[in-house]
Order: C-alpha cells, then sequence, then structure tokens
C-alpha cells in the first residue's frame, strides 16, 4: 500500500533521480512561485514544456523530462495564470487527468516529491488536491512525499 507523507524541507532538496512534481499552466509560461525556480533550476524541462505549450493545448497534460539530476513532471492543471487563473474546480479535474496520464508512463517505482501545488497562485485549497494524490499513491503503491517550508 502506498505512502503520502508531508516533511518539512525544500522540494529541491529530494534526492537525486526523484519526480519532481509542480503545477503549471498550458501558456508556456513558468513566471512566478516556485514554476520560476524550476525554470532557473531546471531549464532543459523548461524548454521542453515550452515548446509543447507552443504546439498544443497541454491543459489537463503534463510534460516529463529528466534533467540533470531529477525527473520533472510539470502537470498542466491551468490553462491560464494570473487573473485569467481556471476555476478551482477545473483545475482538480486537470489535475485528475494530467496524474493519471502522467502515471501511465512514469516509472512508479521512483519517489515522487511534490509541492502543494495547486493551492498557492492557482488558490486551490490544498486539502482538495490532495484528496486526490490519496486515490493515486493508493491506487499506483507509490512512495510521494509532499514539501512544506
Amino acid at each position: 500500500m502506498g505512502i503520502l507523507t508531508t516533511v518539512k524541507m525544500s522540494l529541491f532538496d529530494a534526492p537525486e533521480g526523484s519526480i519532481l512534481i509542480h503545477a503549471a499552466n498550458s501558456q508556456g509560461v513558468w513566471g512566478s512561485g516556485i514554476a520560476k525556480e524550476m525554470k532557473e533550476r531546471f531549464p532543459l524541462a523548461f524548454r521542453r514544456y515550452n515548446a509543447q505549450c507552443s504546439t498544443y493545448l497541454m491543459t489537463g497534460q503534463y510534460d516529463l523530462t529528466f534533467d540533470k539530476t531529477h525527473h520533472i513532471a510539470s502537470i498542466v492543471t491551468s490553462n491560464n495564470y494570473g487573473e485569467k487563473v481556471d476555476s478551482p474546480e477545473e483545475i482538480l479535474v486537470n489535475t485528475t487527468i494530467a496524474i493519471y496520464e502522467l502515471l501511465k508512463y512514469a516509472d512508479k517505482k521512483l519517489p515522487i516529491y511534490s509541492n502543494k501545488f495547486n493551492s498557492g497562485l492557482f488558490r486551490v485549497p490544498w486539502f482538495k488536491t490532495e484528496e486526490i494524490i490519496k486515490v493515486f499513491v493508493k491506487q499506483y503503491d507509490l512512495n510521494w512525499v509532499v514539501c512544506e517550508l
């Protein structure tokens, strides 16, 4: 049976080889919040995500790229950002679809680390996203660590 834990640590201190999951928009922009830091630390992952977004609408999809030390999983949970961010209900639906799609192809033996994505700039209460994650953790017997400072 999988395990979902919350620990006090930076997402960027996750062990090498882990999957780092964060939420993104489909506009190809990692301009603020943790996405901005991801862009600085993992430029290859950003370039690939950005190119995908310029090719087709990524909402409800994901991009998974190995960049230097980690697998970077950008789950696209909102079509837009800022004042145009999708509604919490749409973001939760897109979150479910994107995680499902990611887990169809990702190595489920790798540990997964995330921040409390969707709960910051996308304004979705964390417990709602956490409920979605719990279903996948149980279904796929995952080791998922949520990082918070």
